[in-house]
């Protein structure tokens, strides 16, 4: 998913602990943001030895965000999305004190471990698509190494069973750290996706973000730079397969995996032959962005006079963002353009504007594909829900038609009625992806086979 800064994903990096039974629960606190409190709770569990993990923010109406831990020994290390950190540590039988920081900001958060949990996130939402073993295909968790960032991946291939050489895709996924099957809100598309595809004879390699589940390196000092580099050493393990055809590998991208599909395209990767780009970006960031926050403000119900009012300050802010300003300089523009008193600044508002400053937040706000895109020679299939929120259709699609050099193998697709994560939606709102029983629209997925096969 694209970077979203008013979104809050969290990422907890998940090992075996030596305390296994203290962690095991759920865990709730209270978040003193200016002159608020927010309840916060984390879930967590172990499976085979691995920890999963879940987190709530019940006051903002968020439930079941994805979630990893990293624990050792009666400690705990929360790295949240947007430069946020949690520490803590068990300091007596069933609590954890603990430390939320953003930037400057810093509160006590401490977690107690609760049986006393809100009934909407107990509520189990039914999935229609379910992958469950055995498997009619190859499955194998497999390792490569990024050998231009020196990190070690781990992921997941599936092949089909016969003998004879395959076309292959990487997936890559979306923003925010992920794990090899995006996991997001009870969902999981890359997992579906890679089913589907094997199933139909297609060699698929997905992999954990950098920093994320089994994969090594550090996810948050990580730019689309390195992410690139990550599915570039994935294209290099498809390679070297006996069974994978090597002048038919390509890159299967959903929101800013697109892009990155974008920029290598653009790059002319030798050892790319086609690429799929989900919902990818095509127009500058910051423009994207602006666009990103009208349509969320619009299907939030903001009127028409404050979403232009919006807007504007929106744009001037990303201007600032993308610019070369040092980072006290850069926040008094942005203060300036709010018309904000740096005295009156609450907690919850400076936390934001510590997030748009992030170096990282700004060399992604810097990038724009469409040079890379007018470069891409190779065939291309972009696909977009006509309800995306975070990726709006018409302006991608405009950009990909006006630039994209013709090929008479590429497709260029918007699907009526489904959002971002290419679910039949409402109205497109995030809000809406963890109640939708649909993972990943059927027609999407016969769609990318039939054109993966017709490159043959």
């Amino acid at each position: 998913m694209v970077k979203n800064i008013i979104s809050l994903f969290i990422l907890l990096l998940s090992t075996i602990t030596v305390f296994p039974q203290n962690f095991a629960g759920s865990w709730k606190g209270m978040l003193k943001v200016g002159n608020s409190n927010l309840t916060f709770v984390i879930h967590l569990s172990e499976e085979a030895g691995l920890w999963k993990a879940t987190a709530d923010s019940p006051d903002q109406g968020a439930f079941g965000i994805p979630a990893q831990a990293h624990i050792n020994g009666n400690g705990i290390e929360v790295v949240i999305h947007g430069g946020i950190t949690y520490i803590g540590k068990i300091e007596k039988e069933n609590i954890i004190g603990g430390e939320f920081q953003q930037g400057a900001f810093r509160s006590r958060l401490d977690l107690t471990k609760t049986e006393d949990i809100s009934t909407a996130s107990k509520i189990k939402i039914s999935r229609s698509q379910r992958i469950v073993p055995p498997y009619n295909y190859d499955t194998v968790d497999v390792n490569f190494r990024n050998k231009y960032d020196d990190v070690l991946l781990s992921g997941t291939l599936t092949s089909p069973k016969q003998k004879g050489k395959f076309a292959a895709v990487v997936l890559v996924t979306g923003s925010g750290p992920q794990d090899r099957n995006e996991t997001l809100m009870g969902h999981e598309p890359f997992r579906i996706l890679s089913d589907f595809l094997t199933k139909n004879n297609i060699v698929v390699l997905r992999y954990d973000d950098r920093g994320v589940g089994l994969s090594q390196g550090s996810f948050i000092n990580g730019t689309i730079e390195n992410f690139s580099k990550d599915a570039m050493a994935a294209i290099e393990f498809l390679k070297k397969r006996p069974n994978v055809d090597p002048n038919k590998i390509g890159i299967i991208g959903h929101s800013e995996g697109g892009l990155i599909a974008e920029l290598l395209a653009g790059q002319k990767l030798p050892s790319l032959s086609f690429i799929v780009s989900l919902a990818g970006p095509a127009i500058p960031i910051d423009s994207l962005m602006v666009s990103q926050l009208y349509r969320i403000g619009k299907v939030a119900g903001m009127s028409d006079l404050a979403l232009a009012h919006a807007q504007e300050i929106n744009r001037k802010n990303f201007e600032i963002v993308k610019s070369n300003k040092p980072h006290k300089e850069a926040m008094a523009m942005i203060l300036d353009n709010m018309k904000i008193d740096p005295a009156q600044l609450n907690s919850a508002s400076k936390l934001e504007l510590e997030t748009l400053l992030l170096p990282s937040y700004r060399y992604f706000m810097r990038i724009d594909p469409i040079p890379f895109i007018k470069k891409i020679t190779i065939p291309v299939y972009a696909a977009f829900g006509s309800l995306d929120v975070q990726v709006p259709a018409e302006q991608n699609l405009n950009s990909l038609k006006s630039n994209l050099p013709t090929n008479p193998k590429t497709v260029l697709k918007e699907y009526e009625g489904l959002n971002h994560l290419f679910q039949k939606a409402s109205t497109g709102a995030v809000s809406e992806y963890e109640h939708i029983s649909e993972t990943m629209n059927n027609e999407v997925l016969l769609d990318l086979v039939k054109w993966i096969h017709a490159l043959n």
